[in-house]
């Protein structure tokens, strides 16, 4: 076991996010690769694994492993008793634990540098996929909401983000650092200039109509991709707040709005 071989991720290594992944070699599943190239989540050397800050104060590393014949069992569960959709946040011996049905299981330990994740032996198909990747935006998103970062399901397009319901987006999301003035999609990244135009999707509008402050506050404070029991965190208020004031937020009908 001591010569166990790990291959190390870094969430967006060049902007030195404190977030990272690790996986078995054997466990690094070839279908994962473009997902997590997609995220913008960079394979680090032998070197640079060795460097990583486990005593920085945000620091979270998420040991992603196969489960075994009984945590699989727990998650295929039964259809029946799935009354909340494919996504549940419990607490489990003090400890927050979020559950994607048939995909994976992600103990999410507060305060503590390593998370673990524990994936469905047999995933495969399409939907398990997009399961995977939305497990893996609830844990960057959790991992850098100290930091106040904000995470939406969405995309960006012509340089406007557009947000979505998470199945309107199959899982892909736009994460906006406000402090850094970067915003990451599927499609790489933008720098944030003086002012936003944001696109909601979200629900059937018939016009596409402005919202005014509040309502862009309002919404983005309830639109975010964290998960947790306790809510967006304080930086992430204050980013949203911030934000606020320079953004162009519309009700859109369809991606061929002319506000696109």
């Amino acid at each position: 076991m001591q010569n166990q071989k790990w291959h190390y991720f870094q969430f967006r290594k060049k902007y030195d996010y404190p977030v990272y992944l690790r996986f078995k070699q054997e466990d690094l599943n070839p279908k994962f690769s473009h997902l997590l190239n997609e995220l913008g989540i960079n394979e680090l050397t032998d070197q640079e694994s060795k460097k990583i800050p486990l005593q920085r104060p945000h620091t979270r590393m998420l040991t992603v492993q196969f489960a075994g014949a009984r945590l699989n069992q727990q998650l295929n569960g039964s259809d029946l008793l799935d009354k909340y959709g494919h996504e549940v946040l419990s607490i489990q011996a003090g400890t927050p634990v979020y559950t994607y049905r048939k995909v994976g299981m992600m103990a999410l330990p507060t305060n503590k540098t390593l998370w673990d994740l524990a994936l469905h032996s047999e995933i495969s198909d399409t939907d398990q996929m997009i399961g995977l990747r939305i497990i893996l935006v609830r844990f960057i998103s959790q991992a850098l909401a100290e930091q106040g970062v904000l995470c939406y399901w969405g995309t960006v397009k012509d340089e406007a983000v557009v947000i979505m319901k998470q199945a309107q987006s199959f899982g892909e999301a736009v994460m906006i650092d406000w402090n850094k003035k970067v915003i990451f999609s599927n499609g790489g990244e933008i720098k944030l200039t003086s002012h936003l135009k944001m696109l909601r999707k979200d629900k059937e509008s018939q016009t596409s109509g402005l919202m005014n402050r509040e309502e862009v506050i309002s919404f983005l404070s309830v639109s975010t991709c964290l998960l947790s029991f306790s809510g967006i965190t304080n930086s992430m208020k204050r980013s949203i707040i911030e934000m606020s004031a320079r953004v162009t937020s519309h009700y859109s009908v369809s991606e061929g709005s002319v506000n696109l």
